[in-house]
């Protein structure tokens, strides 16, 4: 009786210790599991960020062009109206010229008040910053999961561990690695 306690005993120790041992590599399996998909995320982010900003970005652009043809348009208007004073032969030639000066001035300014910023400088800023600050977070985020995934694997390769983790079906996992080609610096030409 006493020697069956004992070995019963013996497999609960034993069977604690495994129990234990596969809730750690489930604990670390799932951290890496939390870690990639804090990097989905980041990327997801990327995605509607440049979206909405490049939206923004585009808007100011537009805006802009609009602004610069309108004035460009009314000052060539003036100029119009200039030559056609000096070939103005009446009075009354000379006064409808100048009236297309004064409605082509009149142009330039109602084009400027009616966009009173023109914002398409900063809102390009504003886009290089949040590219930025967005390929930093993903950096990070990449970083952190290397550091789970090195953690995980330490844990299914060393003694005993290795012995549970193949037991149960637990292998090594990847590491976020770059393209081939990344670590070349990148042709940039205008």
């Amino acid at each position: 009786m006493k020697k069956g306690l004992i070995i019963l005993g013996i497999f609960a120790v034993l069977g604690f210790f495994i129990v234990g041992k596969y809730n750690n590599i489930v604990k670390s399996d799932e951290e890496v599991k939390k870690a990639w998909s804090f990097v989905q995320t980041q990327y997801q982010r990327r995605a509607d960020v440049f979206a909405s900003q490049l939206d923004v970005v585009k808007g100011a652009a537009n805006n802009e062009k609009e602004i610069l043809l309108g004035i460009t348009k009314a000052r060539s208007g003036i100029v119009d109206a200039q030559e056609n004073m000096k070939n103005a032969t009446t009075p009354a030639q000379l006064d409808q010229y100048l009236q297309q000066a004064q409605q082509a001035a009149l142009s330039i300014k109602v084009q400027i008040e009616a966009y009173p910023t023109i914002g398409s400088t900063q809102a390009f800023l504003k886009f290089q910053d949040e590219i930025s600050g967005t390929e930093n977070r993903i950096a990070t985020v990449r970083d952190d999961y290397n550091v789970v995934v090195t953690t995980f694997n330490k844990s299914v390769r060393t003694f005993p561990n290795n012995l549970f983790a193949g037991m149960f079906g637990f292998g090594i996992k990847e590491q976020f690695k770059s393209e081939v080609g990344a670590d070349k610096r990148p042709d940039i030409s205008f």
